[in-house]
């Protein structure tokens, strides 16, 4: 009795070990954040994330991921935020009290040539059907993440 409980036990734990959310490399690259705000709406696979991330300091030098803004990724930027700003909406008409949509306060004037940008666009997804935006606003020391699925 005791080695069946031990086993199951020792099963329990090692499933629910592989049930953990798995780690945002991009995210870790930029080391420890001050504050973060959180909003998600959705499910399994169909899901919307906003969120900010407040930084002391930063050095992207170094930094796999991120890339200072330049004339065609703001291009692909501002399709990314219009494609987010319409599902905010979205959800918007159908949950008016969704925490996104409350929580969603993102303005584009903050964006600057001196801002750092790491945009992911799953290849299983064309045409924006699942993306990750990481913008990081360096006057405000702020990364804004945007995700969307469908």
């Amino acid at each position: 009795m005791k080695k069946a409980f031990a086993f199951v036990l020792v099963l329990s734990i090692l499933l629910l070990s592989a049930c953990s959310a798995p780690k945002d490399e991009v995210l870790a690259s930029l080391g420890k954040y001050k504050s973060k705000e959180f909003f998600t709406s959705g499910g399994f696979q169909d899901y919307t994330d906003y969120a900010k991330y407040t930084y002391e300091n930063l050095d992207f030098s170094g930094n796999q991921y991120f890339n200072i803004i330049s004339s065609d990724s703001m291009d692909e930027l501002n399709n990314h935020i219009e494609d987010f700003e319409g599902w905010v909406q979205t959800i918007k008409e159908s949950e008016p009290d969704n925490e996104v949509v409350l929580g969603y306060d993102f303005d584009s004037s903050v964006i600057s040539e001196e801002d750092y940008l790491y945009i992911y666009d799953d290849p299983d997804y064309p045409e924006l059907g699942s993306y990750k935006v990481y913008l990081f606003d360096v006057e405000s020391m702020t990364l804004y993440y945007f995700h969307n699925n469908i």
